[in-house]
């Protein structure tokens, strides 16, 4: 369905492991007592998960609700295999019965990109490219052929805006995009060659699931510089809970708990 002026193989990308800091590799280690204050670090650690608990028992939950907008067919695109000759653009399906091993990896690794090291920390560290195209279901339930542009794109859950970019000959390639970072777990997804951006997504910002972060294009350096698509970078759970989102126009946001509420 969308075609690619070049196709590279794919490459293994590395995995890299989170390195504890320093603190926390001395609280899980013995029971040295702490010169000033007189506890030992055992002490210090049965602290702090109470301290977590008591955080968690008064913290914001998320529900899962729907914009209303209705369901989008979801076509990803890339290499069936690496070194696979053609790009392929299988539908996937309809009823949700996929997971990320259904997802195609993009024709060229990206996780060591501008776009994968921008949003690179915390959880975020193996991170792929993949790419979708999102077109619009008829009334018997069939994607409408043509309808990918300028289709709307939800946050699947509330997030932080950690980028963004309008200007399409300043995007170095990537076009108009969007970076985000969901508020439930700190995961973060970079939406790229978007036609344009929502005039309310302002950098460090914030914006609650289902609102409108963009709009589906092809842009790279100049409108329509390729076929409509999104090119999503971020890690294999974050980019499966975005597809989720705008295939099905479900998305978490944040309600206050009972407790909270009640206090």
């Amino acid at each position: 369905m969308i075609c690619w002026e070049r196709e590279k193989s794919l490459s293994s990308y590395e995995h890299r492991q989170r390195i504890e800091s320093p603190q926390l590799a001395a609280l899980s280690q013995g029971t040295t007592r702490h010169s000033q204050a007189g506890v030992s670090n055992a002490e210090r650690i049965a602290q702090l998960q109470q301290r977590q608990e008591l955080a968690a028992g008064s913290a914001a939950t998320y529900e899962t609700q729907n914009a209303g907008r209705g369901e989008y067919a979801v076509y990803t695109t890339g290499l069936a295999s690496p070194g696979a000759a053609n790009v392929t653009s299988p539908l996937l399906s309809q009823n949700g019965d996929w997971n990320s091993t259904n997802f195609l990896d993009h024709h060229e690794d990206r996780s060591t990109s501008w776009a994968a090291n921008n949003i690179r920390g915390g959880p975020n560290q193996d991170l792929q490219a993949y790419d979708f195209t999102f077109e619009s279901l008829d009334q018997n339930g069939r994607p409408v052929n043509g309808s990918a542009h300028g289709l709307a794109l939800i946050a699947p859950i509330d997030a932080k805006v950690v980028d963004v970019e309008r200007s399409m000959p300043n995007s170095g390639g990537y076009g108009c995009f969007v970076a985000l970072e969901y508020l439930d777990s700190g995961l973060r997804i970079s939406v790229h060659h978007l036609a344009s951006v929502a005039p309310n997504i302002v950098k460090g910002g914030q914006i609650k699931g289902g609102s409108v972060f963009g709009y589906q294009g092809g842009s790279g350096s100049i409108p329509h510089e390729y076929d409509t698509h999104v090119d999503i970078v971020g890690t294999e759970a974050a980019v499966e809970t975005f597809v989720r989102s705008n295939q099905s126009g479900d998305f978490k946001t944040r309600v206050e708990n009972q407790n909270q509420a009640a206090s």
